[in-house]
């Protein structure tokens, strides 16, 4: 999946300055939204696609149809540079249990709630998304926390001991 430049979790997927951001720095060239939700609502995804930069393909897929392009190698080609963007932990989870592996996953934007816990400003955990974080960690992939590029990388370790645990 060589095509796959950064792999992002952020609630608010397709946003502003911060997309415009690691848009740049990765050189990317398509946005790979994976939600299986949003997948069915064709009028937001229009919305999503509209809001990416000039240039940029977005495309919006389902758990499913991403799990079967990755089989297929779809994303290994060398041609484009994917941004893969999934708005829960959970989502991500789901993926890597039916074995598609990422080496890197960052945690770019979570909203605060109830028995949410503050890691950094701007990204919030419960202690699902931990649980879910730390299954993910141990199948082989680094996790960040990282909201900006100009901010240092905080890693799953840190933001634990951070949060007393």
């Amino acid at each position: 999946m060589q095509n796959i430049k950064l792999v992002r979790v952020d609630f608010r997927l397709i946003h502003g300055q911060v997309i415009t951001k690691w848009r740049n720095i990765i050189s990317a060239t398509e946005i790979i939204i994976v939600d299986d939700k949003l997948s069915k609502d064709h009028f937001l995804s229009d919305i999503y696609v509209m809001a990416a930069p000039p240039g940029i393909k977005v495309h919006v897929l389902s758990e499913d149809d991403f799990f079967n392009k990755a089989n297929q190698d779809v994303y290994a080609d060398g041609k484009e540079n994917a941004l893969i963007l999934f708005k829960s932990i959970a989502n991500v989870r789901n993926t890597i249990e039916r074995g598609i592996h990422f080496p890197e996953i960052q945690i770019g934007g979570l909203g605060g709630g109830v028995n949410r816990r503050s890691v950094v400003n701007g990204i919030s955990i419960d202690n699902q998304d931990l649980d879910d974080l730390k299954y993910i960690q141990s199948k082989d992939v680094s996790i960040y926390f990282q909201v900006t590029p100009e901010e240092v990388k905080l890693t799953l370790e840190k933001a634990i001991a951070k949060l007393g645990g």
